[in-house]
């Protein structure tokens, strides 16, 4: 019976591991969330809340030594080697607009998503030549690291070229998904799997079940 136990526990345990695929190249029966709302072309930090409750933002709010990070942009996103997205053949998208390479500052953007979702991407291009490493990485709700990734790939350097890039976990556990460094942009931000929202009622059910556990808990131990 112990050698049963113990087979059952290591193929629960591989099922585990297996389902929680990490970095994907596309995400099958996602969502592709349009940014798509005013202002267009917005230069700044944000925070800007688009979509099913989805909040953007970028640490570069104010660049000295360039422009800010753009949200819902349809101009012209310049990756250096990597080409360029021209207005129009690319949809909305934020770009971080930055470089730690010329100005020694390393900024990022944040998505922030109000119900956590189990898979997220989207197409990516960045500036290959930056001195720094260009990252996208998922957090929990508690701001730990699930999974990072740091791009590595050339395009032919033809317009509005690029690739999909995203994470895909076991469970609905993303609560953040960071853009870093080197003019990252997104395009086509894609979900899947966002954690339901609790009925009030539900809520209020497993209040008064957890004060009725505390309850009888108490007069177990005669407190």
């Amino acid at each position: 019976m112990k050698y049963v136990a113990v087979s059952r526990f290591l193929i629960l345990l591989l099922a585990v591991t297996s389902a929680s695929a990490g970095v994907v190249n596309s995400i099958p029966g996602g969502t592709v969330v349009s940014m798509g709302l005013p202002p267009i072309n917005y230069f700044g930090g944000g925070p800007k809340v688009f979509g099913p409750g989805i909040t953007w933002s970028s640490t570069n709010a104010v660049n000295p030594f360039g422009s800010p990070a753009v949200f819902d942009f349809v101009g012209t996103a310049d990756f250096g080697t990597n080409g360029q997205w021209t207005p129009g053949a690319v949809s909305p998208m934020a770009y971080l607009n930055n470089t730690s390479t010329f100005c020694g500052v390393t900024d990022s953007m944040t998505f922030k998503f109000a119900n956590p979702v189990a898979a997220v991407g989207g197409f990516l291009n960045y500036y290959p030549n930056g001195s720094g490493p260009t990252t996208i990485s998922v957090l929990d709700a508690l701001g730990n690291v699930i999974e990072s990734y740091q791009l590595v790939f050339t395009t032919s350097g033809g317009p509005d070229t690029g690739q999909f890039y995203g994470f895909q976990e076991a469970t609905s556990e993303i609560k953040y998904f960071v853009l870093t460094d080197n003019y990252i942009g997104i395009t086509n931000l894609t979900t899947f799997g966002a954690a339901p929202t609790p009925e009030p009622g539900s809520l209020l059910l497993l209040g008064s079940g957890l004060i009725g556990a505390i309850g009888y808990g108490r007069r177990r131990l005669g407190l």
